[in-house]
């Protein structure tokens, strides 16, 4: 396995990180009927305007707001979602009719994992737009400012849904990749130091990026062990197992098996897998669900979730490098996710019931 240097992460992460996803696979012949679901989004228009660089987004404003639920179950999910925006400027517009529209249909693909479990929340955020520059080959994207203004953004927008939102009720955070890196600053700006508010939180399902034992000790939480283990954080990197990996998968990641939910390299068989399923992620269109569709095993050198897709199968990656599944780490696993987010849920309350 290849470690990426900081050079070549940067150059792949302009090039191809969580670009505006097409999804799915040229096979339809496995098709499902699509189901129907409903996203609580709130459409609305905007009331101040735009706010400049070095300035706050007005989270109290319904139209920063992907998301607003209306609040009929027990636990919330703050959902961020990843790279969407191509904007030349570097940084997404968040009244951008195109950019909108792409954040809403990742949020079909992603986010309704968690809808049958959970009220999700979810902001808009100035990202860091695949039109980024960089200064130099040697920076990472994570010290940019336009993706140090998304990720104050994303805290900003927990901040007011914790004071103003939420209302006490337990919590999940989550994420994908540009959205999981976003978290990751978040957890270890906000969570380190406030045990009551890291009570509160089920799980962090931070996905597509690379977790670390730095990240965790900063945000004072540990890695998932398990399939119903709390307050911990679930992560992995998708890829096959020929792949040399891609730039999100860097030296200490943290990974755990969506299938048999175990931290070391037992195998699990392709029969464990409930269910992938597909979206054309830009639209958020529902385009086939596939049953047993693949296999899963860590790489404990590397930290990678290897797979092996079904043979013909001919898959859009991007520009990533061979074997690199970054655009399908929740469709591969989708229904496996759906279930673990119920059984996180359900040890969490019940491990509180028991308490008092």
């Amino acid at each position: 396995m290849t470690f990426w240097k900081p050079g070549l992460i940067i150059l792949l992460m302009i090039a191809a990180i969580c670009m505006v996803f097409s999804g799915g696979c040229t096979d339809e012949g496995s098709s499902a009927p699509a189901e129907e679901t409903e996203t609580p989004t709130v459409m609305a228009t905007p009331t101040e305007e735009v706010p400049a660089a070095g300035e706050s987004v007005d989270y109290s404003d319904s139209y920063n707001w992907l998301s607003l639920p209306a609040v009929d179950k027990e636990v919330d999910v703050f959902y961020v979602y990843p790279t969407v925006s191509a904007n030349e400027s570097g940084s997404m517009l968040i009244t951008d009719d195109v950019d909108r529209a792409l954040a809403q249909g990742i949020f079909e693909a992603q986010a309704s994992v968690y809808e049958p479990s959970a009220n999700v929340f979810a902001p808009y955020y100035r990202q860091m737009s695949t039109g980024v520059s960089m200064t130099s080959a040697d920076e990472l994207a994570t010290d940019t400012p336009e993706f140090k203004q998304g990720a104050v953004d994303v805290q900003d927008a927990f901040e007011y849904y914790i004071e103003n939102l939420n209302e006490g009720r337990p919590f999940i955070i989550a994420g994908h990749s540009q959205g999981a890196m976003a978290l990751i600053e978040l957890i270890k700006n906000r969570f380190g130091d406030d045990e009551e508010l890291r009570s509160r939180m089920v799980a962090a399902y931070l996905i597509g990026y690379t977790v670390t034992d730095d990240d965790l000790a900063q945000a004072g939480l540990t890695a998932a062990t398990g399939a119903t283990d709390t307050g911990v954080v679930i992560t992995y990197n998708t890829q096959s197992p020929t792949s040399v990996g891609g730039p999100m998968l860097m030296a200490g990641a943290h990974c755990i098996n969506p299938l048999n939910w175990r931290t070391d390299d037992t195998y699990a068989p392709s029969s464990e897998n409930i269910g992938a399923r597909f979206y054309d992620d830009s639209t958020g269109e529902f385009l086939r669900e596939v049953a047993n569709y693949s296999d899963a095993q860590i790489n404990m050198t590397s930290g990678a979730l290897m797979t092996n897709i079904p043979e013909g199968e001919e898959l859009d990656i991007g520009s990533y490098p061979e074997g690199v599944y970054h655009r399908y780490d929740y469709a591969f696993w989708y229904r496996n996710l759906e279930q673990n987010v119920k059984d996180r849920i359900k040890a969490y309350i019940g491990s509180k019931v028991f308490i008092a």
